[in-house]
C-alpha cells in the first residue's frame, strides 16, 4: 500500500506532511486537517483502483470475488441474448440428405396410403444429386439433371402447365433462383409463383394466356393454385426442391412452420405421371379393406351343409338325366353303306370339284320321333380347331366390303386367288373345305312313298346371319354383276351366288349353309345343322312316324384323305338340347363323392367330437 501511495500525485504528499502531528498549531487547525484528509482520501480512492488493477495483479486477484458479485445481473442479461441469437449462430447447419426428404413423405402419407403404396413412394437413388461445390450453380444443377432441356421445352406447348416446377421457401429466394437460371432457361419463359403482392387471379390469367415452361414458386402459392385448376400437372416432369437452403435463422423450407403446416405434399397425389399413374385409389374397396365375414366352422354349421348339397347335386342329376333320356335320337354313319361304297371309293384320288356321286342309304325308325325333329350331318376326325385353319378367312370379305372382294387378305394364302390371279369369293381355307353334300329324305309308308321336306333356312344364329355374314351393296346390280371379276374356291363345284338355286335370296355370302360351316367346331367329332323337319303336311304333323325310310345322298365330301367318317343324325330336342348326358353324370357323380365325404366327417364327429370330447395328441 505505501508504493501505491507514494506513486500518487502531489495533493497525497501534501496530506502525507499534513498527518504528521505538529504542537505548535492549535486544536481549530487540526480539525482543519481532518477535513482535509477526508476529502484528500475520497479523491484518491478511484486512482488507486485502477493503478491496482495495472500494476498489481496480485491485489486484483485478491478483489476478483467482489467484482464476480457486482457483475452476476449482467451474466443472466446475456444468457438470455444467446438462447434469441447467439445459439443460432454457433449451430451447425447440418445440409439436408435424401433421407430427410423421404421421412418427410413417409411422415405425411402414413395415416393416408397403404403399405404397398408406401413402398412405391420410396424415392430412387437418381432422384437425388449432391454437390458440395459452392460454385455449383442453379443453372449447372439443372443441366446435369436435364441434359436435353432444349428439346423437351420446345414440344411444351400446353398452357396452365408447366414442365418444371422449382419450390422454395420465401419471394425473395423465387427471384434469386430465377435470376440464376439465366443460363439454362434459353429461350423457356419462366414464371413466377408466390403470393407476396401478386394475387392468385392475377397468376391463373397468366398461366391461361401463355406457355410456361418454368415455375418458380412458395408451396403455399403452388397448392392453392392447384386446388382451383389454374396450374395442371399433367405436362410435369420434373419437380426441384430448393431443400438446403437456409435462411437468416437457418431454416430450411420444411423446418418454417408456415410451410410445414400447408399440405403441400398433395401435389403428389394430383398428378398422376411415373410409377403412381397405375396406383389404385386410396378407397376401401379398391384396397380391400371391406369387412368381411369369417365365420366359425363347426360340426352344427358343416354336416348340415354337406347333406344339403350332396341331396340338391343328386336331384339335379337326376333331373337332367330324365330329360336327355326323354330326347329321341338316330345316328347312321353313311361313309361306306349301302350304295355309298362305290362313291368312297371313287372319292378316293379324285378332287372336289369332280363328278357328282349318287348313292342311297336305306334305314327304319322302330319308335315314331314327336315333336320338332332336328337334322343333322356329322364329321369324325375333322379338326377345325386347328390355328391356321382357323386363321384362313377373311372377315373383312365376309362382311361385304368391296375392297376386300377384289383384294382378299393375306391370311388366305393360298386359296386367296386362283392359277391365274384371279381373286376367290370366299376366300380362305374354311370356306375351301366346306361340306358339300346334299340329303333327300324319304318316307315309305305301306301304300305310297312321301318326300320328307326339311326346312333349310333360318337354322343360324341370328347375330351371324344379320351382323358378321353380309353380300356386298348391290344397288342396281344382280349379285352375279357384284361377283364378277371372282372365282369360285378350288374344290367347290358352284359360284358362291349359285348356292341355293331354288331361292334366290338365300345366296352370296348369306347363304345358311355357308355360315353354319364358316362358325369353326370346338372338337375333331362335330355335327352341323342342316334342316328341321316341316310338320306342315301329313303324315308328319306330330313328327316322324315310325316306318322306313330312305336317304338320296349327293355324295361329295371325300374324307379318305383325313381318314375321317360322315354320319346323318335325326333328333329331337329338349330346352336342354339334345342327348347330352355329360353334366347329368357329372352331377351324379360329384354328389356322391361328397355323400360319402359327409359321412366320413359324420363319422369322425360321432367318435371324438359329439360330447365335446377332442382327440388326444
Amino acid at each position: 500500500m505505501q508504493s501505491l501511495l507514494a506513486e500518487s500525485d502531489s495533493g497525497a504528499e501534501e496530506n502525507e506532511e499534513v498527518e504528521k502531528p505538529t504542537d505548535s498549531k492549535p486544536v481549530k487547525n487540526e480539525k482543519k486537517l481532518e477535513k482535509r484528509k477526508r476529502a484528500t482520501e475520497k479523491e484518491a480512492k478511484p486512482i488507486k483502483k485502477k493503478k491496482i488493477a495495472e500494476k498489481a495483479p496480485a491485489v486484483s486477484e485478491q478483489k476478483e470475488p467482489d467484482s464476480d458479485k457486482s457483475n452476476k445481473p449482467k451474466r443472466k442479461r446475456k444468457k438470455k441474448k444467446k438462447t434469441i441469437t447467439d445459439v443460432l449462430a454457433s449451430a451447425e447447419a447440418k445440409p439436408g440428405c435424401a433421407a430427410d426428404l423421404q421421412s418427410e413423405v413417409t411422415k405425411y402419407f402414413t395415416d393416408k396410403c397403404s403399405v404397398i403404396e408406401l413402398e412405391e413412394l420410396q424415392l430412387k437413388d437418381s432422384c437425388f444429386l449432391t454437390c458440395n461445390d459452392l460454385t455449383h450453380s442453379l443453372s449447372s444443377y439443372l443441366k446435369q439433371v436435364c441434359p436435353k432441356w432444349a428439346k423437351i421445352h420446345k414440344q411444351h406447348t400446353e398452357k396452365s402447365s408447366a414442365v418444371m416446377l422449382i419450390v422454395c421457401s420465401s419471394a425473395l429466394r423465387t427471384i434469386e433462383l430465377i435470376k440464376q437460371l439465366t443460363s439454362f432457361k434459353g429461350e423457356a419463359k419462366v414464371l413466377k409463383l408466390f403470393a407476396k403482392h401478386i394475387k392468385i387471379d392475377e397468376q391463373v390469367k397468366l398461366l391461361q394466356k401463355g406457355v410456361t415452361h418454368i415455375g418458380v414458386g412458395t408451396p403455399g402459392r403452388l397448392s392453392a393454385l392447384i386446388e382451383k385448376d389454374g396450374l395442371n400437372l399433367r405436362s410435369l416432369r420434373y419437380v426441384v426442391l430448393d431443400w438446403n437452403w437456409r435462411d437468416q435463422k437457418l431454416r430450411r423450407m420444411v423446418d418454417i412452420p408456415e410451410i410445414n403446416s400447408i399440405e403441400c405434399w398433395e401435389m403428389g397425389k394430383v398428378t398422376k405421371s411415373g410409377p403412381l399413374a397405375r396406383r389404385p385409389d386410396n378407397s376401401a374397396f379398391k384396397q380391400q379393406r371391406l369387412p368381411a365375414w369369417s365365420p366359425m366352422l363347426t360340426a352344427n354349421t358343416v354336416l348340415p351343409f354337406f347333406y344339403i348339397t350332396a341331396l340338391v347335386c343328386m336331384l339335379l342329376g337326376v333331373w337332367l338325366l330324365l330329360t336327355v333320356q326323354s330326347t329321341q335320337e338316330m345316328k347312321m354313319d353313311y361313309t361306306e353303306a349301302g350304295t355309298c361304297d362305290k362313291c368312297f371309293e371313287k372319292r378316293k384320288n379324285v378332287s372336289y370339284s369332280s363328278e357328282p356321286c349318287e348313292c342311297t342309304v336305306v334305314f327304319s325308325l322302330e319308335k315314331p320321333f314327336k315333336g320338332d325333329v332336328f337334322f343333322y350331318y356329322g364329321l369324325r376326325n375333322f379338326h377345325q380347331n386347328l390355328r391356321r385353319y382357323m386363321d384362313s378367312r377373311d372377315d373383312g370379305q365376309m362382311v361385304g366390303r368391296k375392297a376386300n372382294l377384289k383384294t382378299p387378305s393375306s391370311y388366305c394364302k393360298p386359296f386367296n386367288r386362283d392359277s391365274k390371279g384371279l381373286p376367290i369369293a370366299p376366300c380362305g381355307a374354311v370356306a375351301n373345305s366346306m361340306f358339300n353334300d346334299s340329303f333327300a329324305l324319304m318316307y315309305h309308308s305301306s301304300d305310297m312313298t312321301h318326300n320328307v321336306h326339311l326346312i333349310r333356312q333360318g337354322i343360324t344364329w341370328y347375330t351371324d346371319k344379320n351382323v358378321k355374314y353380309r353380300n356386298p351393296k348391290m344397288g342396281n346390280l344382280t349379285l352375279p354383276d357384284v361377283f364378277n371379276g371372282t372365282v369360285k374356291p378350288l374344290y367347290w363345284q358352284k359360284n358362291v351366288y349359285e348356292l341355293d338355286p331354288s331361292d334366290l335370296t338365300n345366296n352370296g355370302f348369306i347363304n345358311d349353309d355357308l355360315i353354319v360351316w364358316m362358325r369353326e367346331a370346338a372338337f375333331p367329332n362335330f355335327k352341323k345343322l342342316y334342316g328341321v323337319l316341316s310338320r306342315e303336311n301329313a303324315p308328319f304333323g306330330e313328327g316322324l312316324p315310325a316306318g322306313n325310310y330312305s336317304i338320296n345322298i349327293n355324295y361329295n365330301f371325300p374324307v379318305k384323305y383325313f381318314r375321317g367318317r360322315k354320319q346323318v343324325v335325326l333328333t329331337t330336342l329338349t330346352w336342354f338340347g339334345g342327348q347330352n348326358q355329360f353334366l347329368p353324370i357329372a352331377y351324379l357323380v360329384t354328389s356322391s363323392l361328397i355323400m360319402v365325404l359327409a359321412i366320413v366327417q359324420t363319422a369322425v364327429w360321432w367318435k371324438f367330437g359329439k360330447d365335446g370330447k377332442n382327440m388326444e395328441e
